[in-house]
């Protein structure tokens, strides 16, 4: 069983997250773990675009900060996971099958939200899911895919 995720978290945390996982991390994800920190939103399917056709898949995890699980951690998961990712990404989550859902912390693409599909090349399975956290959760559906 889920043990229930830690308490929002303070202004000096989210610093201190930013400058350890050296992310910028975008307003509407830092007020979101502030607020929420690992809460899971009700509705789970992530709908997005994989070879020029709609597909989907079901949130298993929004990473929290001091979890009492390193798997549903999001310092322990971008600390042992995270070298790939970074500088561009770090890791907020992850769907059913394993697959990580990355928020853009630097560059072009800072602020929007990616499906990672752990079978392909880095390049090759990244696919946009929301231009913005807030999309993100918004556009999150009910039911299994």
């Amino acid at each position: 069983m889920r043990q229930p995720p830690p308490a929002g978290l303070a202004p000096d945390t989210l610093e201190l997250l930013g400058r350890v996982l050296d992310a910028r991390l975008p307003a509407p994800y830092r007020k979101w773990l502030a607020e929420h920190n690992g809460e899971m939103p009700e509705n789970r399917r992530i709908t997005f675009v994989e070879g020029g056709r709609e597909t989907d898949t079901v949130l298993h995890y929004l990473y929290a900060v001091n979890a009492a699980e390193d798997y549903n951690d999001l310092w322990a998961y971008n600390r042992d996971y995270g070298a790939e990712l970074r500088p561009w990404y770090i890791a907020i989550g992850g769907d059913v099958f394993g697959n990580p859902i990355l928020l853009a912390v630097k560059g072009p693409d800072h602020g929007k939200v990616f499906f990672s599909n752990h079978e392909n090349p880095f390049d090759d399975g990244l696919h946009v899911i929301a231009d913005s956290f807030d999309a993100f959760l918004a556009g999150l559906g009910a039911g299994e895919p």
